[in-house]
């Protein structure tokens, strides 16, 4: 029963994200898309809060890694709605007023939110696995190798090295479902760089042809 609960809620999960991420309200105001871009993700962490509350502590660990698929699920719907919410208002902004060292400083900020809006996403993933799990997924100092207590300062960190593929060794992942995450970042942080040279090229030289 409990598993086909979740089951129904990740369907229900991605049915919502598919029409958030096409629905026309896109092209209306500020609140609409603000409104768009959170929707699936309060959706899904709504109820995991509830599912988590209605099983017992011996149903939680019998069913733990559908929670904790259903929990990145729920959370990586920021990530699509994040490049739809991005792309939109690149799209809206007049550059054709910009000269060419405004567009050069606008592309360079843009860049960077990006970047720490990807990394300051995977810190929150990885506290709520770590505190979800009960501390059985982590990162462990790769000095002593011992588990660390993950505060938001290390996660962060651990996030920024994971993006820029750095690997200090210092701090190491454990458990599979951190280790998912930290894939899903490598693989999503090649990703970002693409859509940041397509959205940069786009700020750049849209309305050239026009001129």
């Amino acid at each position: 029963m409990a598993s086909f609960m979740f089951l129904l809620a990740l369907a229900v999960l991605l049915l919502i994200l598919y029409r958030c991420f096409f629905s026309p309200w896109w092209h209306k105001n500020l609140i609409f898309k603000l409104f768009l871009f959170f929707f699936p993700f309060i959706y899904g962490w709504s109820s995991v809060f509830l599912l988590c509350r209605l099983l017992s502590a011996e149903m939680f660990n019998t069913y733990h890694h559908y929670i904790y698929f259903y929990t990145i699920a729920s959370a990586l719907s920021l990530i699509p709605q994040w490049y739809k919410f991005m792309w939109l208002l690149l799209k809206n902004l007049s550059v054709k007023k910009l000269n060419e060292g405004a567009k050069l400083i606008s592309v360079t900020l843009f860049s960077a939110l990006m970047i720490t809006m990807i990394v300051f996403f995977f810190t929150l993933y990885y506290l709520w696995i770590d505190a979800l799990s009960g501390y059985t997924q982590g990162l462990r100092s790769g000095i002593t190798n011992q588990p660390i207590l993950l505060t938001y300062q290390s996660a962060f960190y651990f996030s920024f090295v994971t993006y820029f593929s750095l690997g200090y060794g210092d701090l190491v992942p454990y458990g599979s479902w951190f280790h998912l995450m930290v894939f899903l970042e490598c693989l999503i942080s090649l990703l970002n760089a693409g859509i940041i040279v397509i959205y940069a090229y786009n700020l750049l030289f849209s309305g050239n042809s026009s001129e």
